[in-house]
């Protein structure tokens, strides 16, 4: 009954990822949705830990994490402090409960619930932009067109290009034809619809996908020629889109606008210069109050942004304190990814760990992926789950015996294959 609740909890919540503030707004359920996803959040914390009483010890990095969110709260308490700037203690809240949590879940049952949610809605959405109205779906400027049919282009983006890499791991299974034919046609649904949302985000995440891949790999060789092969067979499919169906991803990525950055770099110099002026920051929540009455003007003609880049805006709201907090969660959720891969045999569950972990850094460097709560919560609770489940099985493991020269024949953890 707790795996089956686990499991009920798990697609909810994961269900919001897919739900844009757009959307929620536009049929007023703004405030509702934050209440109910906040819940079901704590509720798929606890159902575990009810039925099984036991907590895993929190790490270091995690209370200390867990410190610096209580120091951010102190040094605004005596500014505009509102509840809702406690926005990160729900990816926090994910990440302590993670290793109790999968213990309902059997192993291999995460990468299939993952596949499946993820394919669904690859479909679902893939299938709406075929019969919405292209003004329902499609915005643009300076003759670049992005389509969007879930209100939030970045989130968009971001879990269709997750499928695209999980499916390309699947592949390396040994999959009848049936359900390879059917992983090939969910991929090329999902990749075209990384192409339509014409995200640079999604570039760099696949730039540090492939830095994580090599970092992982016991023969970073090997790992160069595939992931080699892989980035052409990509490359000539983009090159192919752009031609043959769309070119608004490559005029975004070569500068066709006149503002490359779509006014991020102002903005970001804006956003420094009261970081300087304010060096224990503005508050929590301050950069939303500054533009909750719109964008002001910087030099009459450019409009002020949201930072776009999470370690600056942690820095503007909340100092030092602010940035170490950013900096340390990524670094505690990228190191974890990196130690799990090196021992993970299932290519999904491996690709997928790398993937968020990529697309995670990618967003807090172009993004606000944190002020984006939702999106945020369920990467880090899917990546935390199955960090937590292989750290589980690594130490029930018997440790291989020792080789000469003090290194294991694990093969995959500290020893490299011959290349």
């Amino acid at each position: 009954m707790p795996s089956l609740a686990t499991r009920t909890l798990l697609v909810l919540v994961c269900g919001f990822a897919a739900l844009s503030s757009t959307v929620a707004a536009a049929f007023g359920l703004a405030e509702e949705r934050m209440l109910v996803f906040t819940s079901l959040v704590v509720a798929l914390a606890l159902v575990p830990f009810l039925a099984r009483p036991r907590l895993a010890r929190p790490s270091g990095p995690v209370l200390l994490l867990w410190l610096l969110l209580a120091a951010m709260v102190l040094i605004d308490l005596a500014g505009t402090f509102d509840p809702v700037d406690l926005k990160p203690l729900l990816p926090l809240l994910v990440l302590l409960a993670a290793p109790n949590l999968a213990r309902s879940l059997s192993p291999g049952e995460l990468g299939r619930f993952v596949w499946r949610l993820l394919s669904f809605y690859v479909v679902a959405t893939w299938l709406y932009q075929l019969v919405a109205e292209p003004a329902a779906i499609a915005h643009g400027y300076a003759g670049i067109v992005r389509y969007d049919p879930t209100g939030s282009v970045v989130m968009h983006s971001s879990l269709s290009l997750i499928h695209v890499v999980v499916a390309l791991a699947r592949l390396r299974r040994p999959l009848r034809l049936r359900a390879r034919l059917a992983t090939v046609a969910l991929g090329l649904m999902s990749l075209s619809m990384v192409f339509l949302t014409a995200t640079r985000t999604a570039l760099l995440t696949l730039l540090l996908l492939l830095l994580l891949q090599v970092v992982v790999a016991p023969c970073p060789r090997r790992a160069w020629l595939r992931l080699g092969g892989t980035g052409l067979g990509l490359g000539l499919a983009f090159g192919s889109w752009t031609i043959l169906v769309n070119d608004s991803f490559y005029l975004r990525l070569t500068g066709g606008q006149e503002d490359y950055s779509s006014g991020r770099w102002s903005s970001l110099g804006h956003w420094l210069v009261l970081a300087g002026d304010h060096p224990w920051g503005l508050g929590l929540g301050a950069v939303r109050e500054i533009l909750a009455d719109g964008r002001p003007e910087l030099d009459g003609a450019t409009l002020l942004e949201w930072p776009h880049n999470e370690f600056v805006r942690f820095w503007v709201e909340a100092g030092p304190p602010g940035l170490l907090f950013v900096v340390l969660l990524l670094a505690l959720l990228t190191g974890r990814a990196i130690r799990a891969a090196r021992v993970e045999a299932d290519p999904v569950v491996r690709a997928l760990m790398l993937v968020i972990a990529a697309d995670l850094v990618a967003e807090a460097c172009l993004q606000n992926i944190l002020n984006a709560v939702y999106h945020a919560t369920v990467l880090v609770l899917i990546l935390s789950l199955a960090t937590a489940q292989v750290e589980r099985r690594t130490v029930a493991d018997v440790a291989p015996p020792a080789l000469p020269g003090g290194r294991d024949n694990a093969g995959i953890v500290g020893w490299r294959l011959p290349c």
